[in-house]
């Protein structure tokens, strides 16, 4: 329902609305007005419509990464033993 508040503001918004623009071209602006927002629902709907196919489109489930191979003897080896036939300490 209306409360007094409202229907003064409506009716101010009325006003304004048929001094702006005039009586003539008052309902050139409101069928404009409803046509822009006919297009905007088409869109959107159109827009959703697109989204929840391509949600659907997703069925399968992502496989999981490949699993990598353990770490071989080789690699842990080298790692602060310096036994190399190179290494050699300064001051030694």
């Amino acid at each position: 329902m209306i409360s007094p508040t409202h229907f003064f503001l409506l009716a101010l918004l009325i006003v304004l609305a048929l001094i702006v623009f005039g009586p003539k071209r008052l309902p050139e602006l409101g069928s404009s007005v409803g046509r822009a927002i006919q297009e905007f629902k088409k869109a959107s709907s159109t827009t959703v419509e697109e989204v929840r196919s391509m949600a659907s489109d997703v069925t399968a489930p992502v496989p999981p990464p490949p699993a990598s191979p353990p770490p071989s003897a080789d690699t842990n080896q080298g790692v602060g033993a310096g036994s190399a036939a190179g290494d050699s300490q300064p001051g030694s």
